[in-house]
């Protein structure tokens, strides 16, 4: 469906002809807002053992502080004066700031960034092997060495009265910093680029955003205390029955003999044997956006991890590993994969004229065969950054050892699948996706296997997917939505792309260096769940130490199911263009089996029966009239994570409870 009617023009209100869309103070607000997101994301997660800020495609700690902020300046606007009121346009520059800015702390670049630094000396042991297969192909000026002891002291704390190390780290932060922001830049640009074609040409909804519409350009004006999205019984009747779930939950904290609500713990119920169980738990975040996802994306996501449900079984009944535990892996994950990529191959097919035209138009801005001035910036400079960024990821990455017939492959397949990726977050609206295969895998298929790789490039392929192997695709699926919400701003929206670019390196630099500076001063031990910072590391680079070792060659059978996974693909995709009706949408299969489809089924299952089941009772108009309720059951969630964050600082420090989950 389309965003709301009332939302496509907000010139016709006089209040929004007056708002020229980016201010001066939106930016800085929207600077204070990174920063705080920087400091919340990283302190929840590693002090707080808290909910997580900073993990799924709808970041909750920007989606957090955006709405409180709403809600605070509504009421200063009600007792100060309408100076406090922020336009929408506004508050979608603030909220987009924060959105790519949330790709900074723990789960988005910091968290894995500090583990790629401080593990590959630490962690070496006679054992493992790291120094002999490892350590001869790490560049000093990017993995610094544990000579003088500073990264013991990370993980152990420092010394009684000595200063953090800043020295080793200044240099090697450098080159990281501006290895993942030209990748950054040059994704959002590729975003840029591939916006007029996804929403004016294929018509792409983005029902993600429906939601951070309807709380960004409906914002207090200082009549009333609250904001004028939260009005209406629909509103207070979803508010209140998820608020008074998570508060009782959150008094039991205090209680531990009341009863709970299950929100925040799922169970695996088993199939059969040799089959894998199916997840049930239902997300109320992931209710929240699916339903203003497609019915048709609802139902295939939900079929089709039943198809993998019982393919996987009977393959595994035939000797043939298809799944480990709970997820697809090795030959399953393959036919995935092939599906997964004969999607991406077929979008970017029907895209050749567009991006024929957008090329055309960056040679010879004047010509009027295409109108780039919708765009944050024109074509010309989206190809020129997109170039000169790209320039420098190759010149970075074959100097630090990855081999150029590598890189050849790798970058292709980079914005491959981080844009296949992308347009299904913009068609699907799921806030919890990840791809079958990273760049990095499919550039070792193309290889024929880790066999025909040099071991400095297995050395440092690791380390480079800080940024090009990103589970949430990197800034491309930011720079996504951020184009999307783009078309909501008035007057002038250009200088939100360099606010957009200030917020990201403000995030990711203060984000790492907070983490460093808080590992020197309470020990990276105690940074418990420690996945980031030790067990990624620890698993990547042992990961490549095996590779280079026992380089394993890609078998035959492997590429068959590669095969069979792209044929069926572009089987759905011709019964969909054929069959106006057909009622399976090819997302389903080039998701099916991955870590979050298997998460969030039973969830997607549940938000299809709702909204299946309003349009069957009350048609369109009663489903347009239901929306307030469920964002009214957003806000009461995202205000009862906010309320149990306060409740473990307070009195449950440092053993938090989870409010908001990974999934």
């Amino acid at each position: 469906m389309a965003l709301s009617a009332e939302h496509t023009d907000l010139t016709a209100d006089p209040r929004a002809r007056a708002n020229t869309g980016v201010t001066v103070r939106s930016l800085i607000f929207g600077l204070v807002l990174v920063v705080a997101i920087s400091a919340l994301a990283t302190v929840v997660r590693y002090i707080l053992h808290s909910s997580f800020m900073a993990y799924s495609h709808m970041p909750m700690g920007n989606l957090m502080l955006t709405l409180l902020s709403v809600i605070a300046c509504s009421a200063l606007a009600r007792c100060f004066g309408k100076r406090f009121a922020f336009s929408p346009g506004e508050w979608l520059v603030i909220f987009s700031m924060g959105f790519i800015s949330s790709l900074g702390p723990t789960y988005g670049v910091s968290g894995y960034l500090v583990g790629v630094i401080v593990t590959p000396y630490y962690f070496a042991t006679p054992e493992n092997r790291w120094a002999e297969f490892l350590h001869p192909y790490l560049p000093e000026w990017i993995i610094p060495s544990n000579r003088d002891g500073a990264m013991t002291w990370f993980y152990d704390g420092l010394p009684a009265g000595a200063p953090v190390p800043w020295a080793v780290w200044l240099g090697p932060l450098f080159w990281w910093f501006t290895f993942v922001c030209a990748v950054a830049l040059a994704c959002f640009c590729a975003s840029v680029i591939m916006r007029k074609q996804w929403a004016e040409h294929e018509k792409l909804v983005y029902p993600a955003m429906e939601p951070i519409v309807e709380l960004t350009t409906q914002p207090g004006t200082g009549r009333t205390w609250l904001p004028n999205f939260m009005q209406g019984r629909m509103f207070w009747t979803g508010f209140g029955v998820v608020a008074v779930v998570f508060v009782w939950n959150i008094i039991a904290w205090f209680h531990p003999a009341l009863p709970k609500f299950p929100t925040a713990a799922g169970t695996w119920v088993p199939i059969g044997r040799n089959f894998p169980p199916q997840w049930v738990f239902v997300s109320t975040v992931g209710i929240c956006f699916s339903y203003f996802a497609s019915l048709e994306v609802l139902l295939s996501l939900w079929v089709f991890d039943l198809m993998f449900t019982v393919e996987s079984g009977i393959l595994d009944q035939l000797g043939v590993p298809a799944f480990h535990r709970y997820y697809a892996t090795k030959r399953y994950s393959w036919q995935t994969t092939g599906a997964f990529v004969a999607l991406a191959l077929w979008w970017v097919w029907i895209s050749r004229a567009h991006l024929k035209d957008a090329f055309q138009k960056a040679l010879h801005p004047k010509s009027g065969h295409i109108d780039d001035r919708r765009e944050l910036m024109s074509y010309r400079a989206a190809f020129c950054c997109l170039a000169v960024s790209m320039v420098y990821v190759l010149v970075w990455l074959a100097a630090s050892g990855i081999a150029w017939t590598v890189i050849a492959i790798l970058l292709p397949t980079m914005f491959l699948t981080y844009g296949a990726v992308s347009k299904i977050l913009a068609d699907s609206g799921l806030i919890y996706v990840n791809a079958p295969a990273s760049a990095w895998t499919l550039t070792t298929a193309l290889m024929g296997g880790a066999r025909a790789i040099p071991a400095s490039t297995h050395a440092m392929l690791y380390p480079a997917s800080v940024a090009i192997n990103h589970f949430r695709g990197f800034t491309f699926s930011v720079g996504t939505h951020l184009n999307r919400l783009a078309d909501f701003i008035p007057g002038n929206k250009r200088p939100l792309f360099g606010g957009v670019c200030i917020a990201f390196v403000v995030g990711i630099v203060t984000s790492t260096l907070f983490t460093i500076w808080l590992g020197y001063r309470i020990g990276g031990y105690n940074f418990t769940p420690n996945w980031l910072i030790i067990r990624a590391g620890v698993g990547g680079y042992q990961n490549a130490v095996n590779a280079i070792v026992s380089p394993q060659p890609m078998e035959g059978i492997d590429y068959w199911f590669f095969l069979i996974g792209s044929c069926a693909m572009f089987a759905l995709l011709f019964l969909r263009y054929q069959f106006t009706r057909w009622p399976l949408h090819p997302i389903g299969l080039a998701l099916s089996g991955t870590m979050l489809a298997r998460l969030t089924s039973f969830t997607i299952f549940v938000a299809w029966l709702i909204k299946f089941t309003l349009l069957r009772i009350g048609g369109a108009p009663f489903y347009r009239r239901s929306k307030p309720f469920f964002v009214g059951m957003l806000v009461a969630y995202v205000l009862s994570t906010a309320l149990g964050l306060v409740v473990d600082a307070l009195w449950f420090m440092p053993r938090g409870h989870t409010v908001h989950k990974w999934y």
